[in-house]
């Protein structure tokens, strides 16, 4: 029987130690590269950006964003599309998330990594460089790993003239193609951003940002009230994440496999301190026998929770179910 291929992709970055024997040239050049576009790193000044975005959901829905931040952990942002609205309030240890949803959709968690690109240059490991020129732009393209990440053959590519980052592309289990571009960077304090973000999916548009507004504005401490209602998830400094230790397998649907169907099943769900799993959701829909099969198995997966020192605290993972058929 036919079977599916199963990748899960947790919502957190695993920090990693630049290892031995590192070229450090394009390493240094990629870390200084991401930290200049990162608008958390060493900011002296509050700020607010606002940002129009076309996100797809079934159809391409046009959205809003608004980040307002003081500190890594003292901040407050908004998005709405559509009838979609969210709030995310971060406060120390502690970040709350209301919404008009039972989840949050994939496409919003996408545009959120989008503007966030330069926040990870931690977890990049530098291996090799190559030149290239993309539309008569000189860039150098360095190859990178992420340790803790299903991914493979991951390139960033950094313009020669300006050191900006124009394009990281990767490629996912078991053949998913993903490309995020970035373009017209303007100077912010001691970064530089771009006002133009994008990423794709196997050659096709899902989330396309501009930058309307980035200014330096006063915060105003009242944001940081947990909304009525709102989900709390600790979120402390050496957190060691979920790890699945009991999965039992997903069946591929007779009816799709003998019919030469395949897709993907993206789920939410939330991790308990006693490692069930609660709160799942569909974020991405394949056909509804392989989405059934997925829920089904789902249920039963069991984790090491996610822990806080020696305190188990609940967190939200994301797993996708690829259903491919063998040649």
């Amino acid at each position: 029987m036919k079977k599916p291929i199963l990748v899960a992709a947790f919502l957190f970055c695993c920090l990693q130690r630049v290892w031995g024997g590192v070229d450090l040239a394009p390493q240094e050049s990629l870390v200084a590269a991401k930290q200049h576009a990162d608008l958390t790193n060493d900011q002296p000044v509050p700020f607010q950006l606002d940002v129009d975005f076309v996100a797809q959901f079934n159809v391409p829905d046009r959205g809003h964003l608004t980040l307002k931040w003081e500190a890594k952990d003292r901040w407050w942002r908004k998005v709405t599309v559509d009838e979609f609205e969210q709030i995310e309030v971060k406060n120390g240890e502690w970040h709350y998330t209301v919404r008009n949803a039972s989840f949050t959709p994939l496409a919003i968690g996408n545009l959120i990594s989008l503007l966030g690109f330069g926040d990870d240059s931690k977890d990049f490991i530098a291996k090799k460089e190559k030149q290239r020129n993309e539309n008569g732009v000189a860039m150098s393209c360095i190859q990178v790993e992420r340790k803790g990440y299903a991914e493979s053959s991951r390139n960033v590519c950094v313009s020669k003239a300006s050191n900006d980052i124009l394009v990281d592309e990767w490629k996912e289990p078991p053949d998913e193609q993903r490309r995020e571009q970035y373009s017209d960077y303007f100077d912010f304090g001691v970064h530089r951003y771009p006002r133009k973000l994008e990423r794709l999916e196997n050659g096709s548009q899902v989330v396309a940002a501009e930058v309307v507004s980035l200014i330096s504005a006063p915060f105003d401490d009242s944001l940081l009230t947990p909304p009525k209602g709102a989900i709390a998830r600790r979120e402390c400094d050496g957190l060691k994440h979920a790890t699945a230790i009991k999965t039992p397998e997903v069946p591929y649907p007779r009816s799709a496999s003998s019919s030469g169907l395949m897709g993907d099943t993206t789920v939410a769900m939330t991790v308990l301190t006693d490692g069930s799993v609660t709160d799942i959701h569909l974020l991405g829909r394949a056909t509804r026998s392989m989405d059934d099969a997925t829920l089904q198995a789902l249920k039963q997966w069991k984790f090491k929770p996610a822990m806080c020192g020696s305190e188990p605290v609940v967190t939200d993972i994301t797993v996708v179910v690829s259903f491919r058929l063998s040649n």
